[in-house]
């Protein structure tokens, strides 16, 4: 019995001093409890912003008007233009936008058209939610007469678009950064560990040529993991792009190997500062999970706090999902994407400068 609990013991101790294992057991769960429980504690105090077109149009128009406007959930703005208000929404200026008819045919119910962005995915299924439930309030008021009211809900930004055109770049981008953080850290740390860094330096073959190789050889790969992953997507979600495949192709190409790069800068920073493959692991599953959840790659970040939409907006990967999407989903020229690229190119330099400094040959070097 004693020889048993001495060994229980240690396997105690040897889970305690196992910082991977820790991290798995008890900091991972609790960054998912944190992550989430930010996102969604004000989640009853949301708002969204419907323009709303001919509101006074008839007097059940008025009537819904007014409803929306006393809700909590409306930020009413009234307008009498349905093309500038169709705009906004494209530009994500109104979360939704209602039009009302000019006029309404007698014995008819009232056909109201709501315009939603359906790439923002929890937002339109809301608002498209608790417009439907002000209709049929209308509809199925005390009178119990003829129906008021006919919603139809559409969609915008993209005739075909759906879910999964929406969450493929966020996969995408995040498939990258994890090859870049984790995947290469971990691998140059496992050389210096096992001496291959140092038996490098002593042959005429030059440290630099053999990090530019990998750094090539990782550019190859994410282009293959990229054009794997958006085939997978394409045969069996079919997944549409917006604009011609040329310019589609090219802005997908161009963002992810700027993605490559800046995220391998920062794993060679993460493998310059580890000792062990572990402390590697560990210290890139803490850069790249926050990242996952602040970054908008599952699900619009709109509906975060402020702070938190603020946070996001210094993290990489927003900029790598953002430049993905845009030139995939909207096909977006990538002139106009600069600000997506000029961030990836300012995350690599910062990586690459880190690296350089905590570089080191063999584990016991500092």
């Amino acid at each position: 019995m004693r020889a048993f609990l001495s060994m229980v013991r240690a396997n105690l101790k040897m889970q305690v001093r196992n910082r991977t294992a820790l991290f798995w057991l008890l900091a991972f769960p609790a960054l998912f409890i944190l992550l989430f429980g930010f996102l969604f504690k004000n989640n009853s105090d949301i708002t969204v912003s419907v323009g709303v077109v001919n509101g006074n149009s008839t007097p059940v128009a008025a009537q819904m008007t007014k409803a929306m406007q006393k809700s909590s959930f409306f930020k009413v703005q009234r307008s009498g233009d349905r093309e500038a208000e169709l705009k906004k929404l494209e530009q994500g200026d109104v979360d939704a936008v209602l039009v009302f008819p000019e006029r309404a045919s007698p014995g008819r119910p009232l056909h109201v058209t709501s315009y939603v962005d359906r790439s923002r995915v929890s937002t339109s299924q809301a608002v498209s939610a608790a417009l439907q439930q002000i209709a049929d309030r209308f509809n199925q008021g005390p009178e119990r007469g003829p129906r008021l009211i006919s919603l139809d809900t559409r969609g915008v930004q993209s005739h075909h678009l759906s879910t999964i055109d929406y969450l493929v770049p966020g996969f995408v981008a995040m498939s990258i950064m994890q090859n870049g953080i984790l995947g290469l850290s971990a691998a140059f740390v496992a050389l210096r560990e096992r001496g291959v860094l140092r038996r490098i330096r002593m042959t005429p073959f030059p440290l630099v040529s053999f990090i530019g190789a990998r750094i090539v050889s990782n550019l190859i790969v994410v282009l293959c993991q990229v054009g794997i992953l958006l085939g997978m997507a394409r045969a069996l979600f079919d997944l549409r792009v917006g604009g011609d495949i040329v310019s589609v192709a090219t802005g997908v190409a161009v963002f992810s190997l700027l993605g490559a790069l800046a995220f391998l800068a920062i794993g060679f920073f993460v493998a310059g500062i580890s000792r062990k493959v572990e402390s590697a692991n560990t210290l890139g599953n803490l850069i790249t999970f926050p990242m996952l959840f602040l970054t908008g790659i599952f699900f619009p970040i709109n509906q975060a706090p402020q702070w938190m939409q603020e946070v996001s907006k210094a993290l990489p990967l927003s900029y790598l999902a953002d430049g993905l999407r845009q030139a995939m989903v909207y096909g977006t020229p990538f002139t106009h994407l600069w600000t997506d690229a000029a961030a990836l190119l300012a995350t690599a330099l910062l990586g690459l400068i880190l690296a350089v400094r905590f570089f080191r040959w063999d584990a016991g070097a500092n």
